[in-house]
């Protein structure tokens, strides 16, 4: 028999100890059964041959014969004990799962969103860009953030006694922020403004708002913050605003900047006059007549005669979204859904990378070889002379420096001129996979430019999508419009 055992398997064993006693009180066929991820323990006794019951100690030892050392459910036991409780499973122990703690958080109650709020899309499809908010105001006093301190969690164990670790919690650095106030775990807010969150610190910034309408009886305005009229803007009014600018009104041929975004509600009317320029984005009902410029995106739900350049995309919404006459320009690509009209009137809309960026790469190049060999000539001159060692005496030495000056002047200017191709050549890459987008009719007079080519519409084309290939603007089915960014 004891050669027999030496043959089994690891499963038999387990089935011979479900077999045999495990402890010389304990009747046969008894056993204890663990759980596969050691946190139950059940057992399952036989009655006794003899009569009697069985002994909570000896009901213990048998638990310990199996591994099993703690989280025993004692009032099972002694039950099972007392009562005489035979053929069952019984659960008799159990490990104790980990409760994991919580690392500290602020609760903010202010939206964590810097970014406006979107414009509410009409049913034509068009976009109401009068439903748009650039700001999130608050009031001095205003609670706007409760930290949670952390919460350390609680170890767990297994039945055969193996600790089971929750994990370290940690707690975060205190807020920080322009006119926010600290009281123990709470943040107020010390003066009125504009709030936001930026790179983990709250700030709370001065609007300078103007109730009514701006002419030049009000005078320029210029502010460092945030911007907002609630009326019209009317010709010759120059606003500059450091951060974002937003007009409820119609804005005719004004000048407007902002080093953020600029939100026109109704939209500009420009009489050819008119200049809007911002660092962020140019939102508008409608752009007629005016010189619009914006180093990311352009929406409207039109633009008429207007002179428009993005430095991302140019996107015109909605069933009624044209771009009529002018010219619009834009190095990722135009999104519209008509482009020109029946009359034909002239309409330039261009994408990509400009002709002009081609050429100033072209003749930086060739700049770059004249540089170079002006410089290789000097440097020649000087080590011939330093070999032959004419440098010395009053006028040899001269000579030497000044080709040493002109050579370090070679040297900035191809540095310069370096830095020049190296922007050309970005702006080359980035809009290298240009496209424009018919949704509707593309009508006959629009000339369709892309990466330095383009060509004249002979008209009537409907759902399409313009791009360059080999030197040639091609249509294609319309892709969808591409979510401006």
């Amino acid at each position: 028999m004891a050669e027999e055992i030496l043959t089994l398997t690891r499963e038999q064993l387990g089935e011979l100890k479900k077999r045999f006693l495990h402890g010389s009180k304990i009747q046969e066929k008894s056993y204890v059964r663990v759980s596969d991820d050691r946190m139950e323990a059940w057992m399952y006794l036989a009655e006794p041959s003899g009569g009697g019951k069985h002994k909570v100690d000896a009901l213990l030892d048998m638990l310990r014969a199996e591994g099993v050392t703690t989280g025993y459910l004692m009032p099972r036991l002694v039950a099972m004990s007392k009562k005489g409780v035979y053929d069952r499973e019984i659960l008799v122990a159990k490990g104790k799962e980990v409760i994991e703690g919580q690392d500290g958080y602020y609760e903010y109650l202010f939206s964590l969103d810097n970014s406006a709020t979107g414009p509410v899309i009409r049913e034509d499809g068009s976009v109401d860009y009068g439903s748009m908010n650039m700001l999130q105001s608050v009031k001095a006093g205003d609670l706007l953030a409760e930290y949670h301190a952390a919460v350390a969690g609680e170890d767990g164990y297994m039945v055969d006694g193996q600790i089971l670790q929750s994990k370290p919690v940690k707690e975060l650095q205190p807020l920080r922020g322009m006119s926010v106030e600290r009281r123990e775990s709470l943040y107020f807010a010390k003066v009125a403004g504009k709030i936001e969150l930026k790179n983990g610190n709250i700030d709370i910034r001065t609007v300078h708002e103007v109730p009514g309408d701006v002419d030049l009886s009000t005078g320029r305005i210029e502010f460092f913050g945030d911007v907002v009229i609630s009326g019209n803007v009317s010709a010759g009014v120059l606003i500059r605003a450091g951060r974002n600018l937003t007009i409820e009104g119609t804005v005719e041929s004004a000048e407007l900047f902002a080093g953020g975004d600029i939100v026109l509600k109704r939209g500009v009317q420009g009489n050819m006059k008119g200049r809007v320029r911002a660092r962020g984005n140019v939102f508008a009902n409608f752009i007629e007549q005016c010189e619009v410029t914006a180093e990311a995106n352009i929406e409207a739900n039109y633009i008429l005669n207007a002179n428009v350049t993005a430095g991302n995309r140019v996107v015109v919404k909605g069933k009624r979204g044209s771009i009529i006459g002018g010219k619009v320009f834009a190095l990722h690509g135009v999104d519209a859904f008509n482009l020109g009209n029946a009359a034909e009137v002239k309409t330039i809309v261009y994408a990509g990378y400009e002709q002009e960026t081609m050429d100033k790469y072209a003749k930086c190049a060739e700049q770059e070889k004249e540089i170079q060999k002006k410089l290789e000539d000097i440097l020649e001159k000087m080590n011939f002379m330093i070999k032959q060692k004419q440098f010395q005496g009053e006028t040899a030495s001269g000579s030497l420096l000044i080709l040493n000056g002109k050579k370090d002047e070679y040297f900035r200017q191809l540095d310069d001129i370096k830095d020049e191709m190296a922007q050309c050549q970005n702006r080359i890459e980035m809009g290298r996979g240009a496209k424009i987008n018919a949704e509707g009719m593309t009508n006959k007079g629009v000339i369709l430019g892309i990466n330095g080519y383009s060509k004249q519409s002979a008209g009537g084309t409907q759902y399409a999508t313009y791009k360059c290939l080999n030197g040639e603007i091609v249509s294609e089915p319309f892709q969808g419009l591409v979510k401006a960014e």
